[in-house]
């Protein structure tokens, strides 16, 4: 049997194992970052509460909000309620259907937002996104070690 040769000289063309092993490190934190984001995101998303709550509707106004189709991003009014909660404060609502004027049911979460239904709870897909950028994470980190050994031992 007859044992391959491996090349041991620097190759014209590559970058430097150093910046490689930087680069990679680099990547392999930003991806742990935005994993933690993504994660206590999610996780906020799944474990808020919501409780409805009787407001009054007291104004409306139009936003621009910025929507994006095949055709490309245009900005597009959207109609916007004032509604007034039993404690004074008042708060913005997204509605099409409620009328000034008139008394409603919202939810309101514990972080004080008001919704005229509640938002869903994350699906199954921000589930296995925030695994796949752990994923991601861990394999930038082991390409990271590994580079590392081999500028160890040359």
């Amino acid at each position: 049997m007859t044992t391959v040769q491996r090349r041991t000289d620097a190759r014209a063309g590559y970058p430097p194992p150093a910046l490689t092993a930087v680069v990679l490190a680099l990547f392999a934190i930003a991806l742990a970052v935005s994993a933690v984001a993504m994660i206590g995101q999610t996780s906020a998303g799944a474990l808020a509460s919501y409780t409805p709550v009787e407001v009054t509707v007291v104004d409306e106004h139009t936003e621009e909000q910025l929507v994006a189709d095949r055709r490309g991003s245009r900005p597009e009014p959207i109609r916007v309620v004032t509604v007034e909660l039993s404690d004074g404060v008042r708060a913005d609502v997204r509605s099409d259907d409620l009328a000034v004027g008139a008394t409603a049911t919202v939810s309101r979460s514990d972080a004080g937002a008001v919704f005229e239904t509640p938002p869903p709870r994350p699906s199954w897909l921000q589930w296995a996104l925030c695994a796949a950028t752990v994923a991601a994470a861990v394999v930038m980190s082991v390409l990271t070690v590994r580079c590392v050994l081999r500028l160890r031992r040359s």
